[in-house]
């Protein structure tokens, strides 16, 4: 059951009214607050976003991670809209640009 008050004496209102001003005002924009504060991901993210890089197909990655086809493309599927990817390559780059993977390997000569 929900319960509401009305208050109608305009001090009152234009106090509210002010406190919410104030808070939208100082608020942070979403996309720069994302920016700012990268997504956490699991251990199992990450040991899939590295798998992809890998250019496993999905039913090698699935078999390496010991999941079924169909829970690894619904994690991938996770990890996309985490990063707010539209394609694997975009969620690598995004992974990457925010350092979630940790550095990358050094590729010696020879």
């Amino acid at each position: 059951m929900r319960e509401y008050t009305v208050v109608r004496s305009p001090g009152v209102v234009r106090s509210v009214r002010s406190l919410y001003e104030a808070a939208w005002e100082s608020a942070a924009d979403l996309a720069e607050f994302r920016r700012a504060r990268p997504p956490a991901l699991s251990e199992q993210s990450r040991q899939i976003l590295r798998l992809l890089g890998g250019g496993l197909k999905d039913e090698a990655a699935a078999r390496r991670l010991g999941l079924s086809l169909r829970t690894y493309r619904r994690r991938v599927a996770e990890i996309l809209t985490l990063l707010e990817a539209d394609s694997r390559f975009q969620a690598g780059l995004r992974a990457q640009e925010l350092g979630l993977l940790g550095p990358r390997p050094r590729r010696t000569a020879g």
